[in-house]
């Protein structure tokens, strides 16, 4: 019976786990944004979630931007010498 009772003010673990990518990049709004903040104060798995998501964001974040990635050209010259020096 709580269960019906808090359900419209709690999302759901599998809901929160839908929405936490809109949650951490701030798309979330109005009563979604409520019942998945409910929950994550709620929920210690969801929680451990939210945490590995937003530091694999951060850790992809800290690789920079496109522009300062590796071309394939680049990529491919440094790959064909790792391969020359190993045989």
């Amino acid at each position: 019976m709580l269960d019906l009772l808090r359900k419209p003010w709690v999302a759901t673990c599998s809901e929160t786990r839908d929405h936490l990518s809109d949650y951490v990049d701030g798309e979330l709004e109005g009563r979604s944004l409520l019942r998945v903040r409910r929950h994550l104060g709620r929920c210690k798995r969801c929680r451990a979630m939210l945490d590995s998501l937003t530091r694999t964001l951060d850790g992809l974040r800290s690789l920079g931007t496109p522009e300062h990635m590796l071309t394939a050209g680049v990529e491919a010259a440094v790959l064909a010498r790792i391969r020359d020096t190993e045989g």
